[in-house]
């Protein structure tokens, strides 16, 4: 799975998830400012992330801002280094 792959599952994620406009997922997107995600959406978005994925550690997710934030865990994930 290529980067941009990665970056477009998450984006796609956090779109249905959060139910925004597409246009406000941007990399540099606060979760919790711009896009209003409370903690049960960040929860929801680590079972999705689970879903696709596999298991993550539940406090992968814990310090996440930015939706670029949840990009570069994925990417951790994927690289096998979680």
């Amino acid at each position: 799975m290529t980067e941009d792959d990665i970056a477009t599952v998450v984006r796609e994620h956090c779109v249905q998830i959060l139910k925004v406009d597409p246009a406000r997922v941007t990399g540099d997107a606060l979760l919790r400012e711009d896009l209003e995600a409370d903690s049960l959406d960040l929860a929801e978005l680590h079972v999705a992330l689970e879903e696709r994925w596999g298991s993550l550690p539940r406090e992968t997710l814990a310090d996440v801002r930015t939706v670029d934030d949840v990009i570069a865990k994925a990417r951790v994930l994927l690289s096998g280094s979680v």
